[in-house]
């Protein structure tokens, strides 16, 4: 049997508190490139298929690139007491531990995925973090909107009452159980709104805010300009059959294509990629794999 990859698996140093993450690939001297998967809400280091031994970690073995899977304090059903800023602080934790072991990756490839990509902007947004500035590239795979989700799936005014109720309520305050969205998950007055309200800190990727229906402009523009993103190339993989997408088809690529236009006025350079698949690309093609990962690296 073949020898499995070369490995290393730790704790950085979070600054809530200790948490695994597993660097596979070149994770000596050699990996001048590391490129680190920031998890969507409930998940964590390994349920992604394509990033434990699939097509990501694959193509960075090819290339000798290391590849970081970690675990946010908001990983899991923990996501309801925190935040993009706690998310923020963690993805820096984690790049700087990556570097610290792998001390020639000076370039790195922030990966997003799900909310995820909403984590990842918020930390090049921030504008805090020296780690950011080793960010060449941001790959968004499912950069979907949670509100959006969430008012199709409950009613749009539905929604809307609960996150007038959360806007009164003291931001620490957990949301009553029977709160639509939620699923069982504790969350409090704050995160809800981030996810649920219009303009929240999670309202990064929804429809009104590129369509011109809102008549305001972008976070990609309200936050990323001035040079935050200017080194960066985007690439965006948006999954055609998205089952957290509730819009048409032609609606969701039009969309797409607007968000991909928004990252190209502050980024380097922004491209768009269609899969035929799923939100978390389980359900990805054989003959689409190349085309994947040509795209995250080209």
């Amino acid at each position: 049997m073949p020898e499995p990859p070369p490995h290393l698996s730790g704790a950085y140093n979070s600054p809530h508190t200790s948490h695994e993450c597993v660097v596979t690939g070149d994770v000596h001297a050699t990996a001048s490139t590391c490129v680190i998967v920031v998890p969507g809400l409930t998940d964590g280091p390994r349920p992604l298929a394509y990033a434990d031994g699939g097509a990501l970690t694959r193509a960075c073995e090819r290339r000798g690139y290391a590849l970081a899977r970690f675990e946010l304090s908001s990983s899991y059903e923990r996501y309801g007491a925190r935040t993009l800023d706690d998310d923020a602080r963690e993805i820096d934790a984690c790049a700087r531990w990556v570097q610290n072991m792998c001390p020639n990756a000076r370039e790195i490839v922030l990966f997003g995925h799900s909310t995820g990509c909403q984590s990842a902007c918020h930390f090049l947004a921030s504008g805090n973090y020296e780690s950011a500035g080793s960010v060449t590239r941001l790959v968004l795979q499912a950069g979907v909107s949670d509100r959006d989700w969430y008012d199709a799936t409950h009613g749009r005014e539905v929604m809307r009452g609960w996150v007038a109720r959360a806007r009164r309520m003291s931001p620490e305050a957990f949301m009553p159980e029977e709160t639509p969205g939620t699923d069982g998950v504790r969350t409090n007055a704050r995160r809800f709104v981030s996810l649920a309200g219009v303009g929240g800190d999670d309202d990064w990727f929804s429809l009104d805010i590129f369509d011109g229906s809102r008549g305001a402009p972008s976070k990609i523009d309200e936050k990323l300009s001035g040079g935050k993103c200017a080194r960066v190339d985007v690439r965006v993989v948006a999954s055609t059959a998205d089952e957290y997408v509730p819009y048409a088809a032609d609606v969701a690529r039009a969309h797409n294509e607007r968000v991909r236009d928004a990252f190209a006025r502050v980024a380097k350079s922004a491209r768009v990629h269609y899969i035929d698949a799923n939100h978390d690309l389980s359900d990805m093609k054989a003959e689409d794999v190349e085309g994947f990962v040509d795209f995250i690296f080209s």
